[in-house]
């Protein structure tokens, strides 16, 4: 947390060194996620999700901004009937986007950046029961992230972004069962990926 509380520091501070003027604000809803190479397919886990930003107006259609969040993300199994003893994978991240955001329009904004992440708690589990023996988690990560705002008052939006690890979010070696298409699905030594959407309800200050 207090490496957490330096980064914060700084990312405002840089901020600030240039703007000629800056809005903060809240966000908070919910993100919907799934692992890419976990041989399941879908969006079936929901979490909560939401934080805090700060946007530097560098131009008349332009910003730099800031958005520091919690967000819970992971993968779920399809609801069905019989057992099914696929892993399910609940973590929970402080992200820290950093986008440069084009104003389209009076109510719509375009953003893009990179957003490193931090890793707070994990967990996996087979039907219900969690899992100790799994591959090694990155304490840090780092995902591409788009996406976009649109604003239905002076000061309230919602936004939708869509984001993709560029880093695995394992750093240990895989462990492939042979029933890979039960188990871990790997594209590569260590090879699962977060693909994950947020849609938020903002207000800016």
């Amino acid at each position: 947390m207090k490496r957490l509380f330096i980064l914060v520091i700084l990312v405002v501070a840089v901020f600030s060194l240039s703007a000629q003027q800056y809005r903060a604000g809240v966000l908070f809803g919910a993100s919907v996620s799934q692992v890419d190479g976990d041989g399941m397919g879908g969006f079936h886990f929901i979490g909560p999700q939401g934080g805090l930003f700060i946007t530097d107006i560098i131009g008349k259609k332009s910003a730099l901004q800031g958005e520091l969040s919690y967000v819970y993300k992971g993968s779920g199994i399809e609801s069905k009937p019989e057992t099914d003893f696929r892993v399910e994978i609940t973590a929970s991240y402080v992200d820290l986007a950093l986008y440069y955001k084009y104003f389209y329009s009076d109510r719509v904004n375009i953003k893009i950046g990179l957003t490193p992440s931090l890793l707070i708690s994990h967990k996996e589990s087979v039907a219900g029961i969690e899992q100790t023996d799994y591959p090694e988690y990155r304490k840090y990560g780092l995902l591409f992230s788009v996406g976009g705002e649109y604003y239905f008052g002076e000061h309230w939006f919602f936004a939708a972004d869509w984001n993709y690890s560029l880093l695995s979010l394992r750093s240990g070696k895989a462990l492939v069962s042979d029933y890979d298409a039960l188990f871990f699905r790997f594209i590569w030594e260590n090879g699962e990926f977060y693909n994950y959407l947020k849609f938020s309800l903002g207000y800016r200050f």
